[in-house]
């Protein structure tokens, strides 16, 4: 878990490995940013979140995709 605090309303918010990896999957980012924008849920600020220290784990498919790659009999 990677705790932020926004900058304009200093209210804490958590974010997960897991979830920035499938966001970035889903806008079709390959490689690994330096930075992330993560919008505050209190006040809708994006705040730069910096990765250098986070691992990120592979993007979790979801059901369409596994569909998809399914060839039928």
């Amino acid at each position: 878990m990677i705790k932020v605090r926004c900058y304009k309303c200093s209210q804490a918010f958590h974010l997960t490995e897991q979830n920035i990896a499938n966001t970035l999957a889903a806008e079709g980012i390959t490689r690994k940013p330096a930075l992330y924008v993560a919008e505050c849920p209190h006040c809708r600020q994006a705040n730069k979140v910096s990765l250098r220290r986070v691992r990120l784990p592979e993007a979790e498919s979801t059901g369409d995709e596994a569909a998809g790659d399914q060839v039928p009999d």
